[in-house]
């Protein structure tokens, strides 16, 4: 149960932002996210009325309650678990509002937290929704890079790292377009295809990943002071 946990919080860390266009005003959360301080996000989520939200407003605030769920699962159940089922009361709210294949990922989600807690067994469900939510919005670099990380991180005879650095890759493309320039997921889309390229040996290409994120993010705390430095060290173990 550990190890299905493990992964579900990766998986959910590495692809939480859901919402389908970021504007300018999403730049202080994408900051707070590269700087590690989800307190931002916090104080975001509690601000909003949801009663007096409209619908584009709802499907922002759902995107970040879902980031900030599997943020704060990683440090305490009990903080996260009132942000969890509220955030289930919303999707649930939401289904027939939401875009294409965004319901069965946040399901998926849900399922995935509730499995966090010790309060659901939908392990394979979560697998089931992730794979659907891609198939229904294929286009989407968030739907398509939840499917990839499930592929990335899910035990052997479920995962394929092979086929998930490809759609990687094709959500890096997608996060070209200009309404995703403030979508913090696609920093961590970058993060992740160094992350595969480093899983696979090839240590080379992983850091010309990592300095290209970095040149384009300088503030990514996280890759800056942790993996980066962790990476040059593999690299040197290697050449000795």
């Amino acid at each position: 149960m550990k190890r299905i946990a493990s992964i579900l919080l990766i998986l959910l860390t590495a692809c939480c932002s859901l919402f389908a266009q970021f504007t300018e005003a999403d730049k202080p959360l994408m900051d707070a996210y590269l700087e590690n301080n989800m307190q931002r996000w916090k104080n975001y989520i509690d601000a909003t009325n949801w009663e007096k939200s409209n619908t584009q407003q709802r499907l922002r605030l759902m995107a970040y309650e879902y980031g900030y769920c599997a943020a704060t699962l990683d440090v305490s159940k009990k903080q996260a678990a009132p942000y969890v089922e509220r955030f289930r009361a919303h999707t649930e709210e939401m289904k027939d509002k939401l875009p294409a294949g965004y319901y069965d990922m946040y399901m998926s989600s849900v399922y995935a937290f509730e499995i966090m807690m010790g309060k659901s067994a939908h392990f394979i469900s979560t697998l089931k929704l992730a794979s659907s939510a891609a198939e229904k919005n294929p286009t989407n670099p968030i739907t398509l890079g939840y499917r990839a990380n499930v592929l990335f991180y899910a035990p052997k005879g479920i995962g394929n790292k092979k086929e998930a650095l490809v759609i990687f890759k094709k959500c890096e493309q997608y996060y070209k377009a200009p309404q995703w320039k403030y979508c913090w997921n696609r920093p961590a889309t970058m993060l992740t295809i160094a992350q595969c390229y480093e899983k696979q040996g090839d240590l080379q290409t992983a850091l010309q990943k990592t300095n290209a994120l970095l040149k384009e993010f300088p503030n990514y705390k996280f890759v800056k002071e942790t993996y980066l430095p962790q990476l040059k060290a593999k690299i040197a173990k290697q050449k000795k």
